[in-house]
């Protein structure tokens, strides 16, 4: 239970980070993300302050790893139903696939890892509770 509640602590200041560059670079972000972001894009308020909000608004992925940590029994539905919201949130990536084509590279990992990791933490979840 505590190298789980150890990895848990370890990707929260991932989303932290992800948060960050969100509210520093707004639109930018989806730059560096190898979008094609016209000048008109990125200077775009509406654009930027979505961007910024839900960039932000990732972080609260990152609170619920460090508060679950702390007591994995205690929380463990929050912690899989924030794993499934995870998953649903990449399987949505599909979604733009199918209409819109193949995202730039950086993206395509961005993918593979929402759809790989949160099944896999799930799996592992209820192997240590299983344990106890």
């Amino acid at each position: 239970m505590k190298l789980f509640a150890t990895v848990l602590r370890l990707l929260a200041p991932v989303f932290f980070a992800v948060a960050a560059v969100h509210l520093w670079l707004g639109v930018g972000a989806d730059a560096l993300l190898g979008a094609k972001v016209s000048a008109e894009a990125l200077a775009d308020p509406t654009l930027n302050s979505q961007n910024r909000f839900y960039g932000v608004a990732f972080a609260l992925f990152g609170v619920i790893l460090l508060i679950c940590a702390g007591d994995l029994r205690k929380y463990q539905t929050v912690l899989r139903a924030a794993l499934w919201v995870f998953l649903f949130a990449g399987l949505a990536r599909l979604v733009s696939i199918v209409t819109h084509g193949l995202p730039a590279p950086l993206v395509l990992l961005l993918l593979a890892t929402e759809l790989l990791a949160p099944p896999a933490l799930l799996l592992w979840l209820q192997q240590v509770l299983a344990e106890q």
